[in-house]
């Protein structure tokens, strides 16, 4: 049985950060990435730029595979953990392969959340390379693409098959798009740019079959042509491989302020974390909590806590920022220059808490670093 001092399942961007964390503090230590991809940790946002361009695995990777070697960080690529000992600190490969290990995280990520409907057609979510790839492949194939999710990564691959020519339609559960970033009056300045730019919007909707003939239905009765659909709705944790492990779990792994679980060596880090009853799946946050991990199991006592989220959509000449809480607050303040420029700032108490920047967003660094430290919100006016 082959034995490490740090081994970390999965090679998203939570399990890399946490490798150079480690090695950072420890340059002789043992560390094992173990991934069932068969690519090397790549930008996972950048998937849905791929749709309407060439992308190749090396125009996406975070670092090359020279560096790994540099950095003395071993990864098996397309290798699946089958089991976790957490009693004995083993895991089991496939082929009955065993690691021992001293410390462990568990940065397995998240799967897309497709609900059930009926269809013969393809329902694709996009998570991997591997499913950029196929679906480019299906794309050559469609004519008008149904994207269902509003969200950000939904209106993000939405406008990438529109720039191939396709028709595309969105459905969103919500009454409006973006709506955990966006208030609802900003929002149907987006929808009313969107529909401007081609695209049929259908909000309070869910697709509730397909019909052999290419034909959505969504609820309520209303119908719509589609040749494939791709889904946008959020992610599930991965969490398989711990159900029979004693790590305790509820929609994700539970963890507490230094990203240790139950067990007293093992982390977790990543969208497959639930931390204070929260799952968040968001790569600068798993990027960060990585970071939190591997000093930890370094020897650190470093804790984490949730930060205020933030968003960037830019679609064209269409740009939306988001920052901090834009639904607890007891103050607006705004400036409304046009349709196509509103901002707004959420205060509570005094203080900045939230704020939305729509068509003209140069101000975003200095409203992000205000939301943060929750600035005096006639100071930043002032400012």
């Amino acid at each position: 049985m082959r034995q490490v001092k740090y081994l970390i399942i999965g090679n998203g961007i939570a399990g890399l950060s946490a490798a150079k964390e480690i090695r950072k503090r420890d340059n002789d230590g043992s560390i094992l990435m173990i991934s069932k991809e068969p690519y090397l940790t790549y930008y996972r946002p950048r998937l849905t730029e791929g749709l309407c361009k060439d992308m190749k695995v090396e125009d996406v990777l975070v670092n090359k595979s020279n560096w790994y070697e540099e950095k003395n960080i071993q990864v098996e690529l397309n290798r699946n953990v089958e089991k976790i000992d957490v009693e004995n600190n083993t895991v089991f490969l496939s082929k009955g392969e065993q690691v021992g290990y001293e410390k462990l995280l568990i940065a397995t990520g998240s799967h897309p959340f497709v609900p059930p409907v009926k269809v013969n057609q393809d329902i694709l979510a996009l998570r991997t390379l591997d499913d950029l790839y196929y679906f480019k492949d299906c794309l050559e194939k469609w004519q008008t693409v149904t994207v269902v999710g509003g969200g950000l990564l939904g209106l993000e691959a939405a406008w990438s098959i529109k720039n191939l020519g396709k028709k595309v339609n969105i459905v969103e559960f919500a009454p409006y798009l973006l709506v955990k970033q966006l208030d609802e009056e900003i929002s149907r300045k987006l929808e009313k740019r969107l529909i401007d730019e081609g695209f049929d919007i259908y909000l309070s909707s869910t697709v509730e079959e397909v019909l052999d003939d290419g034909t959505a239905l969504l609820d309520g009765g209303r119908q719509i042509k589609t040749d494939g659909i791709i889904y946008s709705i959020g992610v599930r944790p991965n969490l398989d491989l711990i159900r029979e492990t004693g790590i305790n779990f509820n929609k994700g792994i539970i963890v507490n302020e230094y990203l240790k679980t139950n067990v007293d060596n093992i982390y977790a880090a990543g969208d497959v974390i639930e931390m204070s009853g929260t799952v968040m799946g968001l790569w600068t946050l798993a990027s960060e909590q990585g970071k939190v991990a591997g000093a930890n199991m370094a020897g650190e006592k470093l804790e984490y806590s949730w930060p205020r989220p933030f968003t960037m959509l830019k679609l064209g000449d269409i740009q939306v920022f988001s920052v901090g809480d834009i639904k607890d607050y007891d103050k607006v303040y705004e400036t409304k220059e046009s349709d196509s420029k509103h901002h707004k700032l959420f205060a509570k108490n005094g203080k900045l808490v939230g704020g939305i920047l729509f068509g003209d967003t140069k101000d975003m660094g200095k409203l992000k670093k205000a939301v943060l430290n929750g600035e005096d919100v006639e100071t930043y006016i002032k400012g």
